[in-house]
């Protein structure tokens, strides 16, 4: 009777481990090539490095970019580029770069950031004219274009499903993204205002 009982703990105990994915049951987790990023995000390793730092574990990772308004010359003041990590079929992270204009930077955070996480839990970092971060978001507001008032690139980074990292650390590896992406869209979208994005 107690070996029975025994018995049925440890399947139960199988069965709950098996439900939940854990060990000995847990996926192994995907691997991360910086040749198969979106090369919006830029291939480097830095980049690579950032998304294992924030993603959850997942048993394979997929990347769905493309630069759907491309800015064909001088005069263009439009720029759109796109994205998207995802994780076992589930959205994981979406970064976009858009040219935009706005008087004020904190106008920009709230109308284009906030909208991802409250504008009182991210803090400044050093970029581009106006950048914040938070666990679960990272953006940028650079210069673009040098003539007039000159237009600017927006830069998000959102984190949809975070992994395990602490809130810290989530943090670093945003900006780390975010950065890389800057970098990327001020060079595709043909910027040629310094982007202050090294500080």
């Amino acid at each position: 009777m107690l070996a029975g009982g025994a018995a049925l703990l440890l399947c139960l105990v199988l069965g709950v481990l098996y439900a939940l994915g854990l060990p000995p049951f847990k996926d192994k987790r995907g691997e991360i090539k910086a040749s198969e990023m979106c090369g919006t995000l830029g291939r480097s390793s830095s980049t690579a490095a950032a998304l294992k730092r924030v993603l959850p574990d997942k048993s394979s990772y997929a990347f769905d970019g493309a630069v759907t308004d491309p800015r064909l010359d001088d005069v263009d003041s439009s720029y759109y580029a796109s994205c998207f990590v995802n994780g076992d079929g589930k959205q994981l992270v979406a970064v976009t770069a858009e040219m935009m204009q706005y008087d004020k930077a904190d106008e920009w955070v709230k109308d284009v950031v906030a909208e991802n996480t409250p504008a009182g839990s991210m803090t400044p970092f050093g970029a581009g004219d106006k950048a914040v971060a938070s666990d679960k978001v990272a953006a940028i507001y650079f210069p673009c274009v040098a003539r007039g008032v000159g237009d600017h690139m927006s830069v998000v980074v959102h984190l949809k499903r975070p992994g395990s990292a602490d809130g810290d650390q989530l943090r670093k590896g945003l900006i780390s993204l975010a950065r890389n992406a800057a970098l990327v869209a001020h060079q595709k979208a043909k910027c040629d205002a310094p982007s202050k994005l090294t500080h």
